[in-house]
């Protein structure tokens, strides 16, 4: 060999070396020792007391939640939002030395189940260490589950990621992009909410695990920075959402019946949000979305992302676009006999709008509105009322009820709100009412009820000395003497424990 080949040789074995230990230097300065770990979260315990939604004027019993809360840029702590929501009392405790502090939530979304907690006393976080934020990671990824021992020394878990795709994170909320992956996590306590690591940075955080199938579900990085990113802003009311419901559009008869072209692939819109940013941009329910902004959409609404392959188009709006941003959906309209023709819709996303659902998904702050007149409780219908008749609430709850809830978009646009009689207590004048408890109430005293607001005017104007509740349906009228219907009241709020002054 010559002496320029000899030398050419050398130089490329030290620059492949140098390399080498270069990556191997990088991996060591991402792996944090089991000190750095225990600086990272900090054990935190909150007492939760949920609102009675069937009895409104009280609150249930209080229970604890233990976990970790793992600590991020800014003097803040993650944890999820079923960590900290309806807490009353937030409690931080160091894993090693025990010093204890406070805690306030600054941020929270139920709907994508994560929480941003700051302590009372920012000084508390001295010597501790923050994570950051990991980027996407792909199915067959390793990673490691966070606790800790009794004494507060680190103790990992490894993890298998065997699947990244967009899956529903609750039975009533919506759903976003979700790590899956394999593993056996000890039982230890304080491990409602843990935190999955790759390479000394924060991959996501543990909300369920399932011991039986040894599969842990994990909200993922890039969603906790895209919530921590939306959060911050004023007005905050969730991630980015285009208001509008989707069905696969699988097989040759739905194609050929809706007109739509062989070689067109879509998924066709089965409710649209009123009022919002699919409504706004003129898309109709029965609607097939071809594409995305660039994306083509299958017939399961997936499009190929360069990282994970197919994954769903929701995705676009979550997790890639903030409020506000526009979105171009292309959409091919059925005009019926196997015709159709494409169009173009540009849609403004927005956040969750609260006031355009009928049924609301979640009531804000910790105490449930409510109106009570002689023995007759009115409150407005809300799918945390329903969900008080447990797991199986969509067959045990009232059918009527439930209906409304899941059909709600078909309600006229001005229905606002749904008023139901909640429960009817026993009285003079209420004996034998019982079965007209959870109707929905069309008016009372002649004026039209949309919300407890209404209900609250209405019971002002009595007519001929008596109260008229028309309810749905051929059910009632209610009619209640005015005469003595506030002593009778005044009794049943003493006998019942029910404040003089109604949750509105």
């Amino acid at each position: 060999m010559s002496l320029i080949k000899r030398f050419l040789s050398l130089v490329g074995f030290l620059a492949a070396w140098l390399a080498l230990m270069t990556s191997c230097q990088e991996k060591k300065s991402n792996t944090l020792t089991p000190n750095q770990l225990g600086a990272s979260v900090l054990r935190v315990t909150s007492t939760i007391q949920y609102p009675d939604n069937r009895r409104p004027w009280i609150k249930k019993q209080p229970f604890t939640r233990a976990g970790l809360g793992t600590i991020i840029e800014g003097g803040r702590l993650l944890v999820t939002a079923d960590m900290v929501a309806h807490a009353s009392y937030i409690g931080l405790e160091k894993p090693e030395d025990g010093p204890k502090g406070t805690a306030v939530v600054e941020a929270i979304d139920e709907e994508c189940n994560l929480a941003v907690l700051k302590p009372v006393e920012p000084e508390f976080l001295k010597g501790t260490q923050p994570l950051q934020l990991d980027s996407i990671i792909t199915p067959g990824s390793s990673l490691e589950i966070l606790q800790l021992e009794p004494n507060g020394s680190p103790a990992l878990s490894p993890a298998s990621v065997t699947t990244v795709a967009v899956m529903p994170y609750s039975s009533d909320g919506g759903a976003y992009l979700l790590y899956r992956a394999s593993t056996t996590i000890p039982q230890r306590e304080g491990s409602f909410v843990i935190p999955a690591l790759n390479g000394g940075k924060l991959a996501g955080l543990v909300m369920r695990y399932d011991p039986h199938t040894q599969s842990a579900d994990i909200i993922p990085a890039p969603l906790i920075a895209r919530f921590l990113k939306e959060s911050g802003k004023p007005g905050y009311s969730g991630l980015a959402r285009a208001g509008l419901t989707y069905g696969e559009a699988r097989g040759s008869t739905l194609s050929k019946w809706l007109g739509v072209p062989k070689e067109m692939t879509g998924v066709y819109i089965t409710s649209i949000t009123p009022g919002g940013p699919a409504e706004k941009a003129g898309l109709r329910k029965g609607d097939l979305i071809v594409r995305a902004g660039s994306k083509t959409i299958d017939g399961e609404g997936n499009y190929t992302d360069p990282r994970l392959g197919k994954i769903n188009f929701s995705n676009l709006a979550t997790l890639e676009s903030s409020v506000g941003d526009k979105g171009e959906i292309v959409y091919f309209r059925s005009a019926g006999e196997g015709t159709g023709t494409l169009g173009t819709a540009t849609l403004t996303l927005e956040g969750r709008n609260p006031l355009a659902e009928i049924s609301p998904a979640r009531l804000k702050g910790d105490s449930v509105p409510f109106t009570f007149l002689g023995g007759l409780l009115f409150q407005e219908l809300s799918r945390p009322y329903l969900r008080e008749w447990g797991s199986n609430w969509r067959t045990d709850a009232p059918q009527n009820l439930v209906a409304l809830d899941t059909f709600q978009e078909d309600l006229p646009k001005d229905q606002q709100r749904l008023v139901i009689i909640s429960a009817i207590l026993p009285s003079s004048q209420t004996i034998g009412l019982q079965e007209l408890a959870h109707k929905v109430v069309v008016s009372i005293n002649g004026m039209s009820i949309h919300g407890l607001a209404d209900v609250s005017e209405a019971i002002k104007h009595p007519q001929n000395g008596f109260q008229r509740i028309d309810l749905e349906g051929s059910a009632g009228p209610i009619y209640l003497n005015a005469s003595t219907l506030e002593a009778e009241e005044a009794q049943l709020r003493r006998q019942y424990g029910i404040p003089a002054k109604d949750n509105r």
